[in-house]
């Protein structure tokens, strides 16, 4: 099944890539050298992210790099390509039928095809230079929350980060940074909301990332779930890195913490016989706040009828780029920030790290700094 829905998804890619080619052949002036190098433009750049997905563990580092930087450009900024070309459409058969351009682009059309070309490329390098300030300037969310009345507790600071996404477009000095920011907040406990990888475990290792990943620091240690691109880039190396990093991965397991906080981590959904809530919660107790780290909010009434205090997802990216936002907030019961059902607390981050090219168009990186039970204070 997967199989097949993926070759129907490739057999649409291309197809709505013949659609472009043709209209920006179209738009280019009649010069063969001029459309042979638009063709070798535009077969490098569509193709790139499957070279990068079947081929990058075989290639060297550096041209895997250059695929998926290519590509993953090419994927994000696609639908804007093909809204730009469908725009075109539509104004010219507006003219066709009610005449609406001036005379001078009926007088000069093969100018003005070509400039329309430009004027749309050049709209999305303005859009992919705001994307990707949103990107590489992370906003924190600050949360003052409080847990069930029935367990009274003194304030604890966690600060959640999720999608971190490592590997060949978020690299080693990108992370580095990311420790600072983290640590900065002065966290009493660190929680990794899944999808530390991206995809590529080898890019990971060969940069060394666990030394940063080694430098996050907080009173009662670092804990993480696995997300389901951990399972991609090879769930058993990924666990045996992350150990190495000093981080605890909690995989459909519960801990208590200095006796403040009752931490869950359930394993991601890849994995069809991880364990129900509640049968992690055998033994724990009610009496300390629960808090629970789950990388894909799907369980989310899971969390309420269990009495979870806080629970804190990711997964989404909040869509990443306009208008997949929209869509993420229809598809999941809470796609991104915060509610409350009963007594439970939700949050579901848009991530630190992206998926594809570094570019948020309509959404923002982040971490989470939440403040457990500050009234008490």
């Amino acid at each position: 099944m997967n199989l097949f829905r993926f070759l129907i998804l490739f057999s649409v890619f291309i197809v709505l890539n013949g659609y472009l080619y043709i209209r920006g052949w179209q738009a280019m002036p009649d010069k063969v050298w001029i459309r042979m190098v638009f063709t070798a433009i535009f077969l490098f750049s569509s193709l790139s992210v499957f070279i990068a997905i079947f081929l990058g563990n075989r290639l060297p580092l550096w041209l895997t790099l250059v695929f998926e930087q290519v590509g993953g450009y090419y994927i994000i900024l696609f639908i804007f390509l093909f809204a730009g070309a469908l725009l075109g459409d539509v104004l010219r058969a507006s003219d066709h039928y009610f005449r609406i351009f001036p005379g001078w682009i009926a007088a000069n059309y093969p100018q003005a095809k070509l400039l329309y070309f430009f004027t749309v490329l050049s709209l999305l390098g303005i859009m992919s230079l705001i994307g990707f300030s949103r990107f590489s300037n992370p906003k924190i969310v600050e949360l003052d929350l409080s847990t069930n009345p029935g367990r009274p507790s003194e304030e604890i600071t966690l600060v959640a980060a999720s999608d971190i996404h490592l590997g060949n477009v978020i690299r080693k000095g990108r992370l580095g940074e990311w420790v600072e920011l983290i640590n900065s907040q002065h966290p009493d406990v660190i929680l990794l909301a899944g999808d530390i990888f991206d995809h590529s475990y080898k890019s990971v290792e060969m940069q060394r990332m666990d030394q940063e990943l080694s430098r996050l620091n907080a009173r009662y240690g670092v804990y993480a779930v696995p997300g389901n691109h951990d399972y991609y880039a090879g769930i058993d190396k990924v666990l045996a890195f992350l150990k190495h990093s000093g981080i605890k991965v909690l995989r459909d397991q519960a801990v208590t913490i200095d006796n403040r906080i009752v931490l869950v981590g359930r394993d991601d959904l890849t994995n069809r016989n991880r364990m129900p809530l509640d049968s992690l919660l055998i033994g724990m107790g009610d009496r300390l706040p629960r808090v629970l780290l789950d990388h894909q909010p799907h369980s989310m009434k899971e969390s309420v009828d269990n009495h979870i205090d806080l629970h804190i997802s990711g997964h989404t990216h909040n869509g990443q780029i306009f208008p997949f936002n929209r869509i993420v907030a229809r598809i999941y019961e809470l796609g991104y920030g915060y509610k409350k059902t009963g007594h439970t607390h939700f949050y579901v981050s848009s991530g630190l790290g992206l998926w594809g090219a570094p570019i948020r168009i309509g959404t923002q990186s982040e971490i989470v700094k939440i403040r457990l039970n500050r009234e008490l204070k």
